[in-house]
């Protein structure tokens, strides 16, 4: 059986014995894990081609192409699941998805009934005073440009690839699998990498090992704090403090290179 070998860090939320534990005293922790690969999967989160800011999807552009893509070629070479998580829109224009789809999933059914009414949560009609407002550039964008979104094409789903839609399908995968790691990366930091039902949040719930490759992310990222990228780092400090571990990317294709070397070396 394969194994890769990755250095991962956490932030500790404790202090050694006799050191104050105050929030000055705190400090990373890191490990080396060696796993076999074929319970390690890396999952990709919407990594769209198409961005209403056009700032932020330059720079997902840019990480896709000269992080990511290298990651998910190091993977498959290594023998460890390569998952696409673009979001349900975008997941039904790959073939792939439906591997794994319930038949809910792929009927679309909805629960009866659903509650909180789907107004309320889209903030529109009786509940439109008590949503936030629309931002018409963002609308116009969305309606000109949203049918067109569709993953990079620098991580273009290959064959032997999963595409899922929901977390249910994630698990569904990785139990079948035999799946416990999942190393993320893909966007935003922020908003659906730790948010979505297939996010680092909800899987590490279910009780997945959570691995986020920390220089293949970004955040959403507002007028005071971009030029620090403020929120990109607080978005993997919540990683590294609550969900789970940390590695890099050169790390991630240095462990599968030895992986897949014929004497492990």
């Amino acid at each position: 059986m394969a194994h890769i070998t990755l250095p991962v860090r956490h932030y500790r939320l404790g202090t050694d014995p006799g050191v104050e534990l105050v929030e000055a005293n705190l400090s990373y922790q890191s490990y080396e894990w060696t796993i076999p690969t074929e319970q390690v999967a890396l999952v990709l989160v919407d990594c769209w081609d198409l961005h209403a800011l056009s700032s932020y999807i330059e720079r997902t552009n840019r990480i896709s192409a000269e992080v990511l893509a290298p990651v998910a070629e190091a993977c498959r070479n290594a023998g460890i699941a390569v998952i696409h998580a673009p979001s349900p829109g975008v997941a039904k224009h790959y073939p792939q998805w439906v591997k794994y789809a319930s038949e809910e999933e792929l009927f679309e059914a909805e629960e009866a009934g659903s509650w909180p009414p789907e107004e309320l949560r889209r903030g529109r009609g009786e509940y439109a005073p008590y949503g936030k407002p629309l931002e018409p550039s963002r609308e116009q964008w969305l309606q000109e440009h949203l049918h067109e979104r569709r993953i990079v094409d620098c991580l273009d789903p290959r064959p032997d690839d999963f595409v899922i839609k929901t977390g249910e399908q994630l698990h569904r995968l990785c139990r079948h699998q035999g799946i416990a790691y999942l190393i993320y990366g893909g966007f935003a930091a922020n908003f659906c990498v730790p948010g979505r039902d297939y996010g680092t949040r909800a899987m590490a719930a279910r009780g997945y090992n959570i691995i986020l490759l920390r220089d293949a992310t970004t955040a959403i990222e507002a007028h005071s704090t971009i030029d620090l990228m403020a929120l990109t780092r607080a978005a993997i400090f919540e990683t590294e403090m609550r969900i789970g571990h940390t590695t890099l990317s050169a790390d991630l294709i240095a462990g599968c290179a030895v992986a897949d070397s014929p004497d492990g070396t």
